[in-house]
């Protein structure tokens, strides 16, 4: 017994090595076999026979041997020798026993469902079911398998006979597809009787299967239980004859195989059994167990998981070389159980998903590979020790998470094993310290400590507090907790470069040194702005230390004094105005008008009521000496100071004279005068001379004004010692003294704006005079407004000297002229001008009244008939006694005389003088010859005295109120006839233009249109519209509406001449009318029809000339609705259908409801419709005799019911019946006709089918030929109704060829020419219409010859069978052929068919009909483009017009611009030559002189210099003609006077009748001469303009190339100082905008490198509480590196703005430099001026 265990646990462990050999190489399978082995206590039978008791069953009788029945007992199992009978469902289960058919399993007799089923203890993989049935097989069985042990059941597949009858719902045949369900025939028939088998295969082979170990094959593969249902017995009809006969069908298994094997996914290549048996208990060797023996680390009945701790991959099924093997969990010693976690094993790629659980040793984590928090990692174990986790050592107050610390070290983010998590503001080993510039740790706080937050604007570096308290350390002027704050009287912590800077408010202009901590911004004072308050607003301004200044010509003249000791000698002073007028060019050095000329020893008081402060003033005086002598002044002050401090300052003491030296022009006196604000003083200012040389009594000396200088130290508590200092170094009172603007030092002038803000409490208003300043505002320091041209003072209120108007312009200048004025200045208000004695006008430019010729002004010369005459010409006017002319030397128009002679002017008499109402001439002149009046006549008027009416005029003018008027004729008659109208009446008497009446004022009978537009036209009625009483043919003119030319119509005939019938009417027939179309109204579109024809328009279906019948091929009634006939046009005759019923007509051989189909005993070819062989109808007798035949025996069949029972009679009768189908399939297949037969049978049917075609072929040219009468006649129709639109055209033309001969018999009675060529026309036209006429007679023969012709061809084909129309339709189309006409081919010029001749005759009136209609439309497009040109001519004059007044707009552009640039010349050299004149003001005028662009280049000056030249060469030439035409003047001047002589010596003779021819000669003469003197003056007067025009084109010029040289010359002197300027500004500009950009890229570094801090801090506070993975770490990592470099970059420029910082220093101090060289230099000028001053004193001194 224990070698046999032995021997059986060898056999075992070798058969599991080999196991695992075979599936270490991928997947394995256990083996198959029959899984019937070994499970007979499994297999059950739902019926089995004998197991109640002994039961007899029989054989059929002609299968076995003599014994027919045998006994069943199946009680107890089988049993070879005791059991032989014994029939038992176990008994199918293989075995190799020897007799092996004596032993089989039985049901019970006569069942027909009974089924067999084997339950499996497991999941089983199936292959294939095997049954070896003892009896017929079943006729109907189905197997079925469940894969849940029974709870649902699925059929693998049907078995049957008759699957129709046994499972009809059930597809029968071969499957289609892998798994599908079907009933199989094969395995069910009766033969063999024994020994028959039934065969199920699960796959089949015969389909190739992509995926083995898809779900859905091991689906169908799998399964716990087999069953096999049995439905029905084969019984051969003994069924029908009782139960008694069922003893011998039954159903009889010898064996049933069930192959297949342990289902193991590929893991297993054994299996075992699933119960643990007893030791003695063996199961068959060949018996298949449920139970897998599992390999690749998997688990389970079927090994459908995988083991515990092999969790680190999916579980997969083993395919092919791939084992697909279960992975163990790597937790590393720390734990023994794991689970797969896909999400883990995806985001790993697919390397590991195990996640180990219940970690030991202080670890966590997916392979317990991480400390837990509060542990970290020992560097010198490796994690798979028991204590390579220790605990954490750090401070809990400035840790993370109260206490954790670094796991494990990682080089590459630079963490150290153990390091403590420190908060963001905390550091230490233990992390118990605060970092530098953070103070109080604690543990409240999540980052540890807080940040100092030291202001880094306002604290010192390096930005640390106190680790207690936090206070900073504060750089100066800036105070707080972290010194975020300036202290008061400081500013600019953010804002400032430096950051607290001193408030440095301006001390007069702001309340206080106290500002804005934020802005700098200080308190000031009134209408002053500025962060220091330096700046006035605008509008406003800081007075200047003149401001006080007094005009003498406004003081008050004082009598002689003598504080000198001097003697008046009684004189009283005078003080008049020496006014004095500006010069261009010249610098300005008084105020006001002008000057108080002060005698010696008289004075001046200025009244001074404006004191705005209590202070101490300075005295200025302002005068101009006369001489070389100096004068002296002393002034006196009343009241001597009313105020204590004043009275305290001012000592009470006698005046003392100041000297007032001859080269100056200005003093200070060196006595201050206290003065206070609400007193009014007056100020005596006494001039006087020191008695040397004696007493010049006359001498005088020019006073201009007297200003007050407040004195800056007398203000307490206001400037500095240092600003004190500064204004006496700069001199700035002596500077700012000045008259004119001043260039003060930078010093002078912001302690003199400070000095006024607090004097006047704040800044003053400009107020600028509306209309004499440019703008409101005013300049910074003095207030200057800037005036107006013309305009001067400080408010721009007041005309400059020699300026008057102040207006919206400014003020004009005066302009007197000076050589009618007395003086170049006028009344500032009327701008009159002082005139010299004949002069006059407000500039005194021109002569009194009565004078001419300014400025050597004559008294005019009129003749004594007027008394004023032209100012410059002496042109008379309003020349009086009937005279005109330039010196009322002639009369007027209707009056005679000599008035240049003395003699008065005469009334013309025609017939009575001009101021009666029988006047009726121009002007009369008398004969020198004859004496006699002779008048020129107005229009009208005829006779020697104007005393008859002229042709065309009537009335008569010697009877008062009846002058001559035109004779009203509308401009219809010749005005030159004398008898075109009545002279007395004036009733027109020969009408011209086709018009009568007595004015002319209508058209003649048969004309119409307008008399008075001469219009009148002849009526061109159509003699076939009008009515015979209107328009009689007899008559030449029709009578027409003689407005609008409308002919009288006959009735329905419309249109202006009466040419076509009114709408629904057609057939205009003469003398009658139009005739209605009487159109259906139902069955037509509209009432109208063919104007020709008289076709109305029908609607579809409907026909006939009214619309009243149906259309072809339509049906029904007209009344109701026609309807198409919807038959097949290939297959119906013509008409399609039935009119009335609307069946469609079909051909022969054609049937069918719509004629479509080919009717019986024809081919199935439609159309041909080809009849069938002879043949046919034999056949087709036969067939339907059979057809009969099988239709009564099928009744037959029907009639015939199921008998239920089958006698031998009947079997024998069936076989019979079975026989003779077989002969009759055997003739069937075997036919009698051989193939040779067959194929003359169908070529004699090809033959006879051919011919068919041809006779078709022959019928269809016979059918074509039915419609040749209809065609014939629809030709003649259309050929009719081509005649009458050629009658019509033929009408047509008719009427207007009457029309133009009409017209042209009228054009013959007025040109004779025309008559000619219209007689032409007429031979024309009426040789056309012999032409057209003709043209119709051939027309009508050719169709009558052709319309015989038909006829006598169609009785031909009515005579012949089959007609021959070739000859027929060559006449008609032109050429033979079975085409129709439209299909051919010959060409218009070989066909001679009546068609193509109608078709030409056709397209030749249409050419026609194109021909005018062109030709209309060429007269169409000439009378567009006359219009065209018309608007084009106008839209030129309108662009001419548009130029010409651009050009003059242009023009005075031009000279305005050109005035403007003479301004800008003229102020640009005063502004150049003043003396102090700033650099920046000298800079912004080059700037804007630079910007200034000419309008022309200086290459583009050659041609105007050219013209110039021109011009020049046109004046030469004017001045010789003047010249000769002066000679000819003098000329005739002395003609003049010859005749004069002569005139004065004819007076002297005795007898005057004697001379009186040769006086009259004279007179004539002396007239001649006078005109052309008069001719000769307008000549020279007009050259003089020309020269005059010419000289100014020349000066414009001129003026313009002075322009470019002044541009040219600023250009030069400006260029070095302007690129000075803009490379210190440029150089500035760059590093300050350095310094800013650096500042804020710095400032945004530091606040991203701040926000990055805080995110680390973040980041390491959510690392440390979910851990820290590799990745993190590295991210970490490049973050801190960043911020590394961050920091860097910050560092790098933090240093780079310290060294912009210092460039900026280095810059401020090279400023610095450059200003002290520019003080130095404004020294050297200001002793370059003194020294200027000096040698002109010596000058002045050596010219006295």
């Amino acid at each position: 017994m224990q070698f046999q265990l032995t021997l059986f646990l060898h056999l075992g462990l070798l058969s599991y090595t080999e196991a695992q050999e075979e599936c270490s190489k991928g997947a394995c399978r256990p083996p198959t076999g029959n899984l019937l082995v070994g499970r007979s206590g499994q297999l059950t039978a739902s019926s089995t026979c004998g197991l109640g008791g002994a039961q007899k069953y029989c054989i059929l009788s002609y299968l076995e041997g003599e014994q027919k029945c045998f006994i069943c007992d199946s009680r107890f199992p089988y049993d070879p020798h005791t059991q032989s009978n014994s029939h038992t469902i176990e008994n199918v289960i293989t075995s190799f026993e020897p007799d092996r058919e004596k032993k089989w399993w039985q049901s019970e007799n006569g069942r027909d469902h009974v089924s067999i089923r084997l339950d499996l203890e497991a999941l089983f993989q199936f292959s294939h079911l095997i049954l070896t049935f003892k009896t017929f097989r079943p006729a109907a069985m189905v197997v079925e398998r469940s894969a849940d042990h029974g709870y649902t059941w699925r059929v693998l597949k049907y078995f049957a006979k008759d699957c129709a009858t046994s499972f009809p719902n059930i597809t029968s045949g071969q499957a289609q597809g892998v798994g599908d369900v079907v009933c199989d025939s094969k395995y069910s028939d009766m033969e063999p009787s024994t020994g028959g088998e039934v065969v199920l295969k699960v796959l089949d082979p015969s389909f190739e299967i992509d995926d083995p170990y898809s779900p859905y094959i091991q689906d169908l593969v799998t399964l716990t239980n087999l069953r096999i249902n049995f439905t029905k017995l084969h019984t051969l009809g003994d069924a029908l004859l009782g139960n008694d006969s069922l003893d011998k069908y039954y159903y009889a298994l010898y064996e049933v195989v069930v192959r297949g094997s342990c289902f193991c996914n590929g893991h297993a290549s054994e299996c075992g059994p699933t119960q643990k048996l007893r030791g003695d208990v063996f199961s068959p060797p060949e018996m298949v167990h449920g139970q897998c023996v599992c390999q690749h680390n998997t688990d389970g009945p079927n090994c459908e998981r995988c083991k515990d701790f092999f969790q680190d991959a999916p579980w997969r099924p083993a395919t092919g070389p791939s084992d697909s093997a279960c992975r163990a969990c790597h937790c590393n010693g720390h734990s023994d159980r794991c689970h797969f976690n896909m999400t883990t094993y995806l985001a790993s790629g697919g390397r590991s998903g195990g996640v180990c659980d219940g970690c030991r040793h202080n670890t966590e984590g997916q392979h317990c590979d991480h400390c837990r928090p509060l542990f970290y990692r020992d560097p010198l174990k490796p994690i798979s020790d028991p204590y390579a986790c220790i605990p954490c050592e750090c401070d809990p107050d400035g840790t993370l998470l109260g206490g954790i610390c670094v796991t494990h070290s990682d080089p590459d983010l630079g963490t150290v094993t153990g390091r403590c998590l420190c908060k963001e503001n905390v550091e230490g080993a233990k992390c118990d310290q605060c970092k530098p510039s953070h103070y109080g740790l604690s543990a409240t706080d999540p980052l540890g400590c807080q940040p100092c937050d030291c202001n880094s604007l306002g604290s010192l570096p390096p930005l640390t507090c106190d680790v207690d308290t936090g206070q900073c350390l504060c750089q100066p002027f800036a105070t707080g907790p972290r010194c975020g704050e300036c202290i008061v009287g400081s500013w600019g912590l953010e804002s400032h470069l430096h950051g607290c800077s001193p408030c440095d408010c301006d001390t007069g202009g702001a309340y206080s040194n106290v500002c804005s901590p934020k802005d700098g911004q200080c308190d000031c004072r009134p209408h002053i702005t500025g962060r220091s308050c330096t700046e006035p607003e605008p509008g406003y301004f800081f007075a200047p230390l003149n401001f006080y200044l007094y005009e003498a010509e406004e003081a008050t003249p004082l009598p002689g004094l003598s504080p000198l000791g001097l003697m008046n000698f009684g004189q009283l002073p005078a003080v008049p105005l020496v006014l004095r007028e500006p010069v261009p060019g010249t610098p300005v050095t008084w105020t006001g008008p002008g000057f108080a000329r002060v005698l010696q020893g008289a004075g001046l008081r200025f009244t001074v009521k404006n004191i705005p402060f209590l202070m101490d003033f300075r005295v200025a005086v302002h005068y101009e000496t006369q001489s070389t002598a100096d004068w002296a002044v002393q002034v006196v002050v009343s009241p001597a100071g009313g105020h204590e401090r004043c009275a305290h300052k001012t000592p009470q003491s006698k005046p003392q004279p100041s000297a007032l030296p001859a080269a100056s022009r200005i003093v200070l006196l060196p006595t201050p005068i206290c003065l206070e604000p609400d007193v009014r003083y007056s100020i005596d200012v006494y001039f006087s001379q020191p008695l040397e040389g004696g007493l010049q009594a006359h001498s005088h000396i020019l006073v201009d004004s007297l200003g007050l200088i407040p004195q800056i130290n007398s203000l307490e508590n206001f400037c500095s010692k240092q600003d004190l200092d500064d204004y006496q170094l700069h001199n700035c009172v002596e500077m700012a003294s000045g008259s004119g603007p001043q260039v003060l030092p930078r010093a002078c002038e912001r302690l003199i704006a400070s000095m006024s803000a607090m004097l006047h409490n704040g800044a003053m208003a400009c107020k600028c005079h509306p209309q004499g300043s440019v703008g409101s505002n005013c300049s910074r320091l003095g207030g200057q407004c800037q005036c107006k041209p013309g305009v001067t003072g400080r408010c721009c209120d007041t005309c400059s000297t020699g300026s008057y108007g102040l207006g919206h312009h400014g003020c004009h200048s005066c302009h007197c002229h000076p050589q009618g004025s007395k003086s170049t200045v006028c009344d500032q208000i009327t701008g009159q001008c002082p005139c010299h004695g004949e002069a006059a006008g407000r500039r005194c430019d021109q002569c009194l009244a009565g004078y001419f010729g300014f400025p050597n002004c004559r008294p005019c010369l009129c003749n004594g008939f007027a008394e004023l005459c032209d100012p410059e010409t002496g042109s008379c006017f309003r020349c009086g006694g009937f005279t005109t002319g330039r010196n009322c030397e002639r009369c007027i128009d209707g009056y005679y005389g000599n008035p240049s002679s003395g003699q008065s002017c005469r009334p013309c008499l025609c017939p009575d003088v001009p101021s009666s109402s029988q006047y009726f001439a121009r002007s009369c002149y008398q004969n020198p010859w004859s004496s006699a009046v002779i008048c020129n006549c107005l229009q009208g008027y005829t006779g020697v005295q104007c005393g008859e009416c002229s042709a065309g005029f009537y009335g008569n003018p010697r009877i008062s109120g009846t002058p001559c008027r035109p004779c009203a004729c509308n401009n219809n008659i010749d005005v030159t006839d004398p008898e075109s109208c009545s002279p007395v009446t004036g009733e027109c008497l020969k009408c011209l233009n086709n018009t009568q009446g007595p004015r002319c004022q209508l058209c003649k009978p048969g004309y119409f249109g307008s008399a008075l537009n001469q219009t009148c036209r002849r009526c061109s009625c159509h003699p076939s519209g009008v009515s015979p009483t209107r328009c009689p043919p007899d008559r030449g003119a029709c009578l027409c509406d003689p407005d609008t030319g409308t002919c009288p119509c006959l009735p329905n005939v419309t249109g202006q001449v009466c040419d076509r019938c009114a709408d629904g009417y057609w057939n205009l027939v003469p003398s009658k009318g139009c005739q209605p179309c009487d159109c259906d109204p139902q069955t037509s579109h509209s009432s109208h029809c063919d104007q020709l024809t008289g076709q109305c328009p029908c609607r579809l279906g409907y026909g006939g000339k009214r619309c009243s019948e149906c259309e072809e091929n339509y049906y029904g009634n007209p009344l109701g609705r026609c309807i198409p006939c919807d038959c097949d046009r290939e297959g119906s005759q013509r008409p399609n259908c039935d009119p009335d019923t609307g069946m469609c007509r079909c051909r022969e051989g054609v049937s069918g409801p719509r004629c479509d189909r080919c009717a019986r005993g024809r081919g199935q070819e439609f159309p041909a419709c080809l009849r069938c062989h002879l043949c046919f109808d034999r056949w087709d007798h036969t067939v339907s005799s059979l057809s009969k035949a099988v239709q009564g025996l099928i009744r037959l069949a029907a009639n015939l019911g199921d008998k239920k029972e089958t006698s031998p009679v009947c079997e024998a009768d069936f076989k019979g019946l079975r026989e003779n189908m077989s002969k009759i399939e055997r003739i069937w297949r075997h036919p009698v006709f051989s193939s040779g037969e067959f194929l003359e049978v169908k070529d004699y049917h090809a033959s006879v089918r051919k011919q068919i075609m041809q006779l078709n072929e022959q019928l269809k040219t016979v059918s074509e030929f039915q419609d040749l009468k209809e065609t014939l006649v629809r030709m003649s129709n259309e050929a009719n109704l081509l005649l009458e639109d050629l009658q019509e055209e033929i009408d047509l033309q008719s009427s207007a060829r009457k029309a133009s001969i009409m017209d042209s018999s009228e054009s013959i009675r007025k040109y004779y020419e025309s008559s000619v060529s219209a007689e032409r026309k007429i031979n024309d036209t009426t040789a056309m219409t012999s032409n057209s006429e003709k043209t119709r007679n051939d027309l009508l023969t050719i169709l009558d010859t052709l319309t015989s012709k038909g006829n006598l061809t169609l009785e031909k084909l009515k005579q012949i069978k089959i007609p021959d129309i070739q000859i027929l339709k060559k006449k008609v189309c032109g050429e033979r052929g079975l085409t129709p006409c439209t299909h051919s081919s010959c060409t218009v010029l070989s066909c001679h068919g009546s068609l193509n001749l109608s078709r030409n005759a056709f397209q030749k009136a249409q050419e026609a009909e194109s021909v005018i209609h062109n030709m209309n439309n060429q007269v169409r497009g000439l009378k567009n483009q006359i219009k065209k040109i018309s608007k084009l001519a106008e839209v030129s004059k309108n662009n001419a017009l548009q130029l010409s007044e651009k050009l003059r707009n242009i023009k005075n552009q031009s000279e305005s611009k050109e005035e403007k640039v003479d301004l800008l010349i003229k102020n640009l050299k005063t502004f150049l030559s003043e003396e102090n004149v700033p650099p920046e003001d000298i800079e912004k005028v080059a700037n804007r002189v630079l910007d200034i662009h000419l309008p022309r280049a200086l290459q583009n000056l050659t041609p105007e210099l050219d013209e110039i030249q021109k011009f020049s060469q046109l004046c030469e030439d004017y001045r010789t003609d003047e010249k000769r035409l002066n000679q000819a003047t003098d000329g005739a001047r002395k003609v003049l006077r010859e005749a004069k002589a002569v005139e004065k010596a004819a007076n002297a003779l005795l007898n005057p009748d004697k001379m009186l021819n040769k006086l009259q000669q004279v007179q004539i003469t002396q007239g001649g001469v006078n005109s052309t003197i008069t001719q000769l003056t307008a000549e020279i007067t007009r050259m003089k303009n020309n020269v005059l025009q010419v000289a100014n084109q020349a000066q414009e010029t001129l003026n313009r190339l002075d322009l470019v040289k002044q541009r040219s010359l600023l250009e030069s002197g400006l260029a070095g100082l302007q690129n000075k300027l803009q490379r210190n500004q440029y150089e500035a500009i760059r590093v300050r905008a350095q310094a800013e950009s650096a500042r804020r890229q710095a400032g945004v570094l530091e606040e991203e490198f701040v926000e990055l801090k805080n995110q680390y801090g973040i980041l390491q506070h959510k690392t440390s509480t979910a851990g820290l993975t590799k990745e993190t770490l590295g991210k970490v990592k490049q973050l801190k590196d960043a911020a590394a470099n961050l920091a860097g970059d910050t560092e790098d420029k933090i240093r780079r703005i310290a060294d912009l910082e210092k460039k900026i220093q280095n810059l401020n101090q090279s400023r610095k430099e450059k200003a002290d060289q520019l003080k130095q230099l404004e020294d050297q000028v200001i002793a370059i001026k003194n020294e200027i001053v000096e040698q002109e004193n010596k000058y002045a001194t050596c010219y006295s």
